[in-house]
This record gives C-alpha cells, structure tokens and sequence, in this order.
C-alpha cells in the first residue's frame, strides 16, 4: 500500500509487465492449439499458481512454475495439459467484486470533484493533485490486473511424468549451467527483477532463498514490445506531468512554489530521460543499433550479422543485467527523481498549515445539474 501511494508509477510498471507477459503466454498456448488458456491462467501460472512435482526416480525436488515453463512442458509431453477452469481459479481468488465498485465510484467522485473546482475557481490543494496523479496510475494499473487473482495462497499440483534430469538431458546445451532460480532457468530464470538482479549488481543484501525457489517476487521488470510499451511511457509521463499542473497554485511562500516547480519539472524531465536511456539500452540489447548500423554503412554484412543475432537468441544465450553503463546512466536520474518526489510529497502535508478560504468552500453542483 505505501508503495503505491509513494510510487505508484513502480507498480503501474511491474503491473503492465505482468499484464505483456500474460498476454505472451495466452498467444503462445492458442498458437499451439490450448484455446481454452486465458489471462486468468497466465496470471496464475506467473503468480507461481502451478507446483511441479516430477516424476518419481529423479533426485529433482517440487518446485513452482511459470507460464512459460508449462507451455514448455506441455509442448514437449512431459506434463498433461492443466485442465483447469477460469471458475476454479477464480474460486482460490480473494478478490472482492464489491470491493472494486466501491473503489471506483471514489475515483470517479475524486475526478469529478477536481474538474469542478477547476471550473469554478475555486482552489485546489496539492493533495488533491496529487491524489488525482496516484488515481490515474491507479486506474491503469486496476486495468492491467483486471483478470489477476487476488491472494492466491495454495498453489495447484502438477504431476510430470518425467524427471528433471530428463528434461535437462533432452534440452541439450542450453540448460547444461547450473541453474539459480529453479532447474527450468533455461526456459525462463525470473529475470530481470530488482532484487535477482539490480540488488545483487549493488551488492546489496538480499532475502535468503531455498533453490529452487519457493516464491516468486513482484518485481520483475517489464519486457513489453510495441505498443505495450508505448502505452507505459505514456502512463508514466501523464503522472508526472498532473504535477505541472501545480504551476500556479497558491503555496503558503514563494519558496515552496519554486520548489514545486522545480521539484515537477524534475520529474516530467527525469521520466523523459528514464525512457530515452531505457530505449538506448533496449535497443543495444535487442541488436538493434547494430542493425541499423550494417545497413547505413555495411549493407553487405547486414544478413550475416542478422543471422548471429538470431543464432544466440535461439540458443538463449543471455546478457547479463544490468548493462554496467545503463545502470550509471540511469542511477543518477533515480537518485534526484527520488528527490524530486519525496518534497512533492512533503509539500502536500506542508501546504495544510495555510489553505487559501476558497479551498473550504464546496462545488456548487446545481450549477451544472438543476436542483442538486
């Protein structure tokens, strides 16, 4: 909860993640022939939903599963296809419909009651902005996880009718390391996350696990692609600009009205540099630049580099994450955001000391809708 009134944009962001990957997973299940998997199965599989027990005779032990590792499994016929209902899931879910109604009406309330002040001049305070920018990444992110059970706390068995040596003997090289997170990392190794991955490259503590894995965490970064990502950078710069809309605002001394100022422009210009160094990076990443670079220069090589690019990716071949100059390039962006955000959030208490008279008074509602 305090994440998402501190951050709300971090969990908008983990949330469209999970949302691309479910939406990844559903495409590849009906590509091969599982109509009946939805959102709400990928979902849950991500949510670590599914426990895999192999087959007896193995030294593997049972451990939690991805989307991805099912669609492996089933694919190649160690594992029978998981006939499980949306109901049934839905069943295990805690989420309250309810819940979710009353929710929204406030939200709406909250807009309308921003639109009519604004309308009628009368003042708005600080806390009602930014509760109006939370709001927003609210309502994304309740749509991201619209078919996401809630509280999910008894996993499914699955009964492999292989052991895990088996399926690592018969992937061949590309699951011959040693694995970190669960046996199937060559499938899908939960990364890039904050703590498997930025903590560790900080050498910061991180939470002691078994292996395999017992839990998966909620902060996975986001791997989206076109349109999806599209969609997240604008939702991140639409919250950081609601600040800008502070510009003018009355502020008890002149001081706290620049440092509001300030403190919004940091965090519009901070967002925009966030995703001009995250899509540099991406496309380094992806091979991109590379590609653009053979076919400006050395249109003659652009096919046997496309044809090592797609060599490594089949063979999974990963990067380690993160790249030592995106994460330089991104921590000091992180470090005055940071700072930027946290007097944002000082100013909405600090403004209460001294409110305009205005701010008290109600929005006259008859004067748009006669006799309310």
């Amino acid at each position: 909860m305090a994440i998402a009134i501190v951050g709300p944009e971090f969990v908008l962001t983990y949330a469209s993640g999970q949302w691309g990957a479910a939406k990844e997973s559903v495409e590849l299940f009906h590509a091969a022939g599982y109509q009946s998997w939805t959102m709400r199965h990928a979902f849950f599989a991500d949510m670590g939903g599914f426990f895999l027990i192999p087959a007896a005779g193995g030294i593997g032990k049972p451990f939690r599963i991805t989307a991805k590792h099912l669609h492996y499994l089933v694919q190649r016929k160690y594992l029978e296809y998981p006939d499980v209902s949306q109901e049934e899931l839905w069943d295990k879910s805690k989420q309250d419909t309810i819940t979710k109604i009353i929710t929204c009406f406030q939200i709406f309330y909250l807009v309308l009651q921003c639109i009519g002040r604004a309308v009628q001049g009368l003042e708005i305070t600080t806390m009602e902005l930014s509760a109006l920018a939370i709001v927003v990444c609210t309502i994304l992110t309740s749509v991201c996880w619209l078919r996401k059970p809630l509280d999910v706390r008894t996993p499914m068995k699955l009964y492999m009718n292989a052991t895990v040596e088996q399926v690592l003997l018969e992937a061949g090289d590309m699951a011959a390391k040693p694995y970190k997170q669960t046996p199937l990392d060559f499938i899908d190794d939960l990364c890039p996350s904050w703590e498997l991955n930025v903590q560790t490259f900080m050498k910061l503590p991180t939470t002691p696990h078994e292996r395999p894995i017992t839990r998966f965490g909620n902060d996975r970064f986001p791997n989206l692609k076109g349109y999806q990502e599209l969609f997240l950078c604008f939702a991140t710069l639409l919250y950081a600009a609601i600040h800008l809309a502070g510009w003018n605002f009355s502020f008890p001394t002149k001081l706290e009205l620049v440092l509001w100022r300030v403190s919004s422009m940091f965090l519009f210009g901070n967002t925009v540099l966030f995703w001009v160094c995250e899509t540099t990076s991406s496309w380094y990443r992806n091979g991109r630049w590379q590609r653009i670079f053979y076919r400006a220069f050395k249109p003659s090589r652009l096919e046997d580099v496309e044809k090592a690019r797609l060599a490594r990716r089949d063979q999974q071949v990963p990067k380690v994450l993160p790249l030592r100059w995106e994460f330089w390039s991104i921590f000091p962006l992180a470090v005055t955001y940071g700072a930027a955000r946290g007097y944002l959030i000082a100013e909405v208490f600090l403004e209460l000391r001294s409110l305009q008279p205005n701010a008290y008074v109600n929005v006259n509602w008859s004067a748009f809708i006669p006799h309310v």
